[in-house]
């Protein structure tokens, strides 16, 4: 496999080595790099890694045969692909680049490092809550290089560090001589130095030098992901060391955020946890106290937790506080804890969707589990509020959700139209909110590969879709972390459902993963269910669904009367699985006069992706919905260097 993956760098190769390359129809022409006759006799069949040369007897000669001959690498063929990844500065992974990971990731969990996944290509987190979330197994790491995503190491008392990171190349000569022998990382723009943690140095950033100080808060970027295409470069690797007096009291001088209060210090660590508070001695029992306390509010209300707070006071204090004084640290509380009572409106409304209507009881006991004290009046606020804003009514001692009804007089309404580029099919279809899309597919054709390509285009274009997948066994995650998806990217059901019970939500893209009923003569009734659920949501639902072995639909009648849009996707060779094509089987209305057609596109191994033929050659061109898309790849008859 990684021979074959360089194998399909033989055009950058040629581009490096300024051979120019022409395009003729489906294939491209280029002078021998053997006999240089001309004119132009050597060419690259299409979809081949290979030239053929007519004029000469080098036939099927690749990227390595030519490395050999005209570059003079001899050695194994791990040596010539080495060669090849440094030469072209490829971002791809050898068996060298294998075991130089393997010993630097065993370095990072020797030192303790607390690691974190971040997006493909990116510096952003993929977790939502990654600060308090902890990960320092190193099969984790693996899996997530493996899946191709990025990683980087938390900065502050996680993992013992401060961090250093210079933007800007050559080093600032005022930094030059105080930075020490220390763990060292090259990056596109400059370097971060490595540093034991030291508590007074804030998270800043010094614009004079363009330097920033990761502390605690913060994570680095490290070896060996990459960022923007430029992968980070470890230059000196040694534990870090503390920091140089010299270098600390010179940043001190610059920083000009002040350090945090001691109230602001408190509320960070009440909501990320992170804190030991070791013996409660009498200097330290009120502040000790009142971060347990935080900690506690979180989950229980003002009376619970001033009952646990007075256990522990009495019991774990040396010299207890007194009673009084627990009972004003509780009032205090609110300062560092918030409720969000629009959130318990939320579950509100949600319980009563379900029920249809409940009483004041039963909908405390339902989202509170109580109907007493605090929880009871914060359920009444929720209430008032849920009330007065007409979303429920109350019918004598019972709630009910209300449902308006949307009136409008113009004819001329817009509100369904979609404001963004549909996946694939942008300028085949007219598609609106309300509309059904149905994708056939065969057994392990990657629908799924599919559906999470769909997701990343929409996402791309600030669109959070919602994903049900109903296969067992799915790898859709490690899919969308390959395609540098993240957390909050979108949703995704956590269980099995029946697609019967599917409920779609408002105004939502929804893609469903994939529908194989287990009598295909109730398709009527799913997709039946399908429109009910998309006339009262308003979104755009995506379904696949299987297809026979012969690529013909189950039930087609019935599967073509519901859909705005029905198209297949079959691969040009079953053998490869490289091109493919979306096939138009039905459509309500098209873009321009045509019922059918098909969408050529390509699978790209390395980054998940599928493309269409048009945008690969054309990323940049607008379509034009007055003109059937061409679903020929284009043939340019001028140079290019490829």
């Amino acid at each position: 496999m990684e021979k074959q993956i360089i194998e399909s760098y033989l055009l950058e190769y040629l581009k490096k080595k300024n051979i120019t390359v022409k395009k003729v129809g489906q294939v491209l022409q280029l002078e021998c790099p053997y006999c240089h006759k001309q004119p132009i006799s050597a060419i690259v069949p299409p979809r081949c890694n290979f030239i053929n040369c007519f004029s000469c007897d080098n036939k099927k000669k690749t990227i390595f045969d030519l490395v050999r001959d005209l570059d003079k690498i001899n050695g194994t063929e791990e040596d010539v692909i080495q060669y090849i990844k440094e030469y072209l500065n490829l971002n791809i992974i050898t068996k060298k680049d294998k075991a130089y990971i393997e010993e630097i990731l065993n370095f990072y969990s020797q030192n303790v490092f607390d690691l974190v996944a971040v997006a493909k290509d990116k510096k952003n987190p993929i977790e939502l809550d990654w600060t308090n979330k902890e990960h320092r197994d190193i099969e984790e790491w693996k899996r997530w290089l493996k899946d191709g995503i990025n990683i980087g190491i938390k900065t502050g008392k996680k993992s013992n560090l401060i961090v250093i990171d210079v933007d800007q190349k050559p080093v600032p000569q005022e930094l030059i001589g105080l930075l020490g022998n220390t763990f060292t990382l090259e990056t596109s723009k400059g370097f971060q130095y490595y540093y034991k943690y030291v508590s007074d140095l804030p998270k800043t950033r010094i614009q004079e030098l363009k330097t920033d100080i990761e502390t605690d808060g913060g994570q680095v970027v490290c070896y060996p992901s990459t960022v923007e295409g430029v992968q980070r470069k470890i230059i000196n690797l040694t534990t870090p060391i503390t920091m140089p007096k010299e270098l600390h009291d010179y940043l001190k001088s610059k920083v000009t955020v002040p350090l945090k209060t001691n109230s602001e210090i408190i509320k960070e660590e009440i909501q990320t946890e992170d804190f030991n508070l070791g013996l409660l001695q009498e200097g330290n029992r009120n502040e000790s106290l009142i971060k347990l306390g935080g900690i506690f509010r979180k989950k229980l209300n003002e009376i619970q937790t001033e009952e646990v707070l007075q256990v522990l006071n009495k019991h774990i204090c040396p010299i207890p506080l007194s009673g009084k004084e627990i009972h004003a640290m509780v009032r205090s509380l609110s300062k560092y804890t918030q409720f969000d009572e629009q959130e318990l409106a939320h579950k509100i409304m949600t319980y009563l969707r379900d029920v249809e209507e409940a009483s004041r009881n039963e909908i405390a006991m339902a989202v509170a589990g109580t109907n007493k004290g605090e929880d009871k009046i914060r359920i009444d606020k929720a209430l008032k509020y849920l009330t007065k804003e007409e979303y429920i009514q109350k019918k004598g001692t019972r709630y009910i959700l209300l449902q308006k009804l949307d009136w409008s007089n113009s004819l001329l309404d817009t509100d369904n139209v979609i404001h963004f580029k549909m996946p694939y099919f942008y300028d085949i279809a007219h598609i609106e909110y309300g509309d059904l899309i149905l994708i056939g597919s065969k057994t392990k054709y990657g629908k799924t590969h599919i559906s999470m390509n769909i997701i990343k285009q929409l996402v791309e274009q600030g669109i959070a879709p919602y994903y049900v997948s109903l296969e067992s066994g799915s790898r859709f995650k490690r899919i969308a972390l390959q395609l540098g998806l993240k957390d909050n990217d979108f949703y995704y059901n956590r269980k099995w459902v029946d697609p019967l019970s599917v409920q779609l939500e408002e105004r939502a893209i929804m893609v469903i993963d994939w529908l194989c009923p287990d009598n295909f003569a109730e398709v009527d009734k799913i997709f039946k269910h399908f429109t009910e659920q998309l006339c009262k949501s308003n979104g755009v639902l995506i379904v696949f669904m299987q297809l026979k072995e012969d690529g013909s639909w189950f039930s087609p009648n019935l599967v073509k009367q519901f859909p705005s849009l029905a198209v297949k996707y079959l691969y040009d060779n079953e053998n490869e699985g490289t091109y493919g094509k979306f096939i138009i089987d039905a459509i309500r209305e098209a873009k321009f006069n045509v019922k059918k057609w098909d969408i050529p596109c390509a699978y790209n191994w390395d980054s998940k992706e599928l493309k269409r033929i048009d945008e690969l050659e054309q990323p940049k061109i607008e379509p034009k919905p007055e003109t059937p898309p061409n679903g020929d790849t284009k043939i340019d008859e001028e140079n290019i260097s490829n």
